[in-house]
């Protein structure tokens, strides 16, 4: 299915649709009888553009509201069809609000606009709205972009259902709020109930109990993902707050039975931009992983029911300079261990239609054991088929042989091991030229490695002693603490100011 064909095709025929009936929104505002209401609808229909059918089975006249009711309402374009059973258009005015006696091509403006059982099909899919309230629309002329013209001050939807032509994509949610839609405004989308399903093997099917974005042009962002822009940022606050996400599927082969595989509790995310610059916060509570998924059943191996764990990132992304500073990225899993890492990345911008491959700059990081590495050795020695303390020896002997330096990587991996409770691992990357990121991946098994030693600027400290009385010995559960960033100013509400001078970002791919 072809998404940016479906965004297009339900976009244009919401837009015709409504300019088809308010074609005669010039009579309504001199209050004609119902007859003289369906000349002008019938005048209207005689001046659609070739190939457009537009039916109706009752008109009624409002003439205290300026507006009319239509019933069994059918609009058919060559790109689809529309049909409502009740359509209501309230306070129509046509061009700059000025009275006039003839109908023109210009925008229209309605103060209401109500739908029931609304209906757009298109040639890749299909949207079914049983409610759709619309105040404040502007539509622009027709000889306009209808997506990126469009304004509209408050939109309600509910039981809103958007399926593909073949049904094997399908997306659901109970009530839909947008307020203040339109390139340039800042908007705010509350979005109930979210479903998301995918027919094709593997399914997936994703839910969100409630989103919430608030602080961004999303009209702006729109138009620039459908020209394959990238994102767009603006000068301001920008938020977004998903609650209960949850992703579930196919375990095994075709039809195969569906499992959960990753969710979280609550997700947060603040970006506040100035000029080119932004600083960006993020959390996660009870991000959990479920041992379902070809990639996550370590946590099985290991002994784990799943990850569960609480995310926070604080970071500042200068777009000019190309480079992240993450001042703080901080993942604390009880059971598994408490991980903090900081540093800086560049090469962050790609080239259109391409992945980013960042590289790492610098990278300081450290490791406090909860369980998980007496679990990883236990599992290697069982694999080797030997006892976990036979192969703590092997190892330690390995990676730091007679006459080892004592601060090489291996002698103090070799000491972290003997007794990893004994407090944080410490570790620093800092390569004379940027790696990529996916370096990483590699550092566990080539880490006592000296030329990968080299080449990454590599550091490893044990620790040292008195440190299992660290900072976070007494720590708190991390899901009832990173519910907010290490900086509650970030989150602090800011006025909502319209949008400076756009920047726009390379795209780093669709998903």
């Amino acid at each position: 299915m072809n998404r940016e064909t479906t965004r297009r095709t339900i976009f244009t025929l919401s837009a015709l649709a409504v300019m088809g009936l308010g074609s005669a929104g010039w009579i309504w505002i001199h209050r004609e009888a119902n007859h003289e209401l369906i000349e002008a609808l019938e005048n209207a229909k005689a001046h659609l553009p070739p190939g457009v059918e537009f039916t109706w089975s009752k008109a009624i006249a409002l003439p205290t509201s300026h507006g009319a009711r239509l019933t069994d309402v059918v609009l058919k374009d060559p790109n689809g069809t529309i049909s409502a059973a009740t359509i209501e258009l309230i306070g129509a005015v046509a061009g700059s609000g000025e009275t006039k006696s003839t109908p023109d091509h210009s925008s229209l403006h309605f103060d209401h606009v109500i739908a029931y059982t609304l209906q757009v099909t298109g040639a890749d899919g299909t949207m079914q709205v049983k409610r759709l309230s619309l105040d404040g629309i502007m539509l622009p002329p027709s000889t306009e972009d209808q997506v990126s013209s469009l304004m509209m001050d408050h939109g309600e939807a509910t039981q809103v259902a958007v399926t593909s032509v073949d049904g094997l994509e399908s997306a659901r949610a109970d009530h839909v709020i947008l307020d203040q839609y339109g390139t340039g405004r800042i908007s705010r989308l509350t979005v109930s109930k979210f479903l998301l399903h995918y027919g094709e093997h593997p399914v997936r099917d994703a839910s969100i109990a409630q989103l919430v974005s608030d602080g961004s042009d999303l009209a702006g962002l729109l138009q620039s993902y459908l020209k394959g822009n990238g994102l767009l940022f603006h000068d301001g606050n920008q938020s977004f707050t998903v609650e209960d996400f949850l992703l579930s599927g196919e375990v095994d082969g075709p039809g195969s039975a569906q499992d959960r595989l990753v969710g979280f509790e609550k997700g947060r995310l603040h970006i506040d931009t100035d000029g080119k610059k932004s600083r960006v916060t993020e959390s996660f509570t009870h991000f959990r992983v479920w041992p379902t998924g070809p990639r996550s059943m370590a946590i099985k191996t290991l002994g784990y029911q799943k990850f569960d764990g609480a995310v926070v990132l604080n970071a500042i992304v200068d777009r000019e300079a190309d480079v992240a500073h993450v001042t703080q990225f901080d993942v604390n899993a009880p059971e598994f261990g408490h991980l903090n890492m900081a540093g800086d990345f560049v090469q962050l911008a790609a080239p259109q239609g391409a992945l980013p491959q960042p590289q790492i700059a610098h990278l300081d990081f450290s490791w406090r054991d909860d369980g998980l590495v007496s679990r990883i050795i236990n599992s290697m020695a069982v694999a080797q088929g030997m006892d976990p303390d036979a192969y703590v020896t092997l190892l330690r002997r390995t990676w730091s042989p007679a006459g080892a330096a004592p601060d090489s990587v291996g002698a103090q991996l070799a000491k972290y091991i003997a007794n990893p409770e004994a407090g944080p691992l410490t570790a620093m990357i800092a390569p004379e030229k940027p790696v990529p990121v996916l370096t990483l991946v590699t550092i566990p098994a080539m880490m006592t490695h000296p030329q990968v030693v080299e080449m990454l600027g590599l550091t490893v400290q044990s620790p040292v002693a008195g440190a299992a009385a660290g900072d976070d010995a007494q720590a708190p559960d991390p899901n009832m603490t990173t519910d907010e960033p290490v900086d509650p100013e970030v989150l602090a509400p800011g006025p909502s100011a319209a949008p400076k001078t756009g920047v726009t970002a390379q795209p780093s791919g669709q998903k």
